[in-house]
């Protein structure tokens, strides 16, 4: 799944010469909420096999089955713009998140005590993650290639303090335990996605400097 980045073009999109209502914009918005319903609820179901992600891709439609394609958004009608809502990457973030949120949710209402500054502190690291993701998202489809890197290296930072924080907390029952292991799925595939992002916007970067190359020497 490569390719996740590169499932919608941006450029000549004819939906941004035309107009709009706010009524249009607030179905688009909830066909987007939708979409990301739908992977969550895809990955609660197929978390623990094996290649779980390349099986939520293609009942999404990111991806076509012994091939990595991403031939567009599930929802997407073809009078719809594409925007970072509906980005497969940006999905795939809201969705995880989400989930570690309700998994945290459902490890306090489990938990004998309630630690405020372990709340405070991972609820930031939650929150700080998935805002520097969506930022290298953006950066990524405005063609600042660089930038979004260097907010996908603090995603990951981030997510890597996430991972550690979850790993030592004590895991007193069975529920607990089986919380915070389907915390670290999500965590690892969040992962998995991010670094193949900046692999692919590093290649992109490169492509682009040695095209600038050949420009200028064109020019000579």
């Amino acid at each position: 799944m490569s390719d996740f980045e590169n499932a919608y073009n941006f450029e000549d999109d004819e939906f941004f010469y035309s107009q709009w209502s706010e009524k249009d914009w607030k179905l688009y918005l909830e066909k987007a909420d939708l979409q990301v319903s739908l992977f969550l609820n895809l990955f609660v179901s197929s978390r623990n096999i094996v290649n779980h992600m390349e099986h939520i891709a293609i009942q999404m439609g990111w991806m076509k089955k012994g091939r990595e394609s991403f031939p567009g958004n599930f929802f997407r009608n073809k009078n719809d713009p594409e925007t970072i809502h509906t980005h497969p990457v940006t999905t795939i973030t809201r969705g995880l998140y989400h989930f570690l949120s309700k998994n945290w949710e459902i490890y306090l209402e489990s938990s004998k005590t309630t630690d405020l500054k372990l709340c405070w502190l991972y609820a930031q690291l939650l929150n700080n993650g998935e805002r520097n993701a969506l930022y290298g998202i953006s950066c990524m489809n405005a063609g600042d290639e660089s930038l979004a890197v260097c907010h996908f290296k603090n995603a990951l930072q981030i997510l890597n303090f996430t991972m550690d924080l979850i790993q030592k907390i004590p895991k007193d029952t069975l529920k607990i335990n089986v919380v915070f292991h389907d915390a670290l799925i999500a965590c690892f595939d969040l992962r998995e996605v991010w670094l193949k992002v900046m692999e692919s916007c590093k290649n992109s970067d490169e492509s682009g400097d040695d095209d600038d190359d050949n420009d200028d020497g064109d020019k000579l």
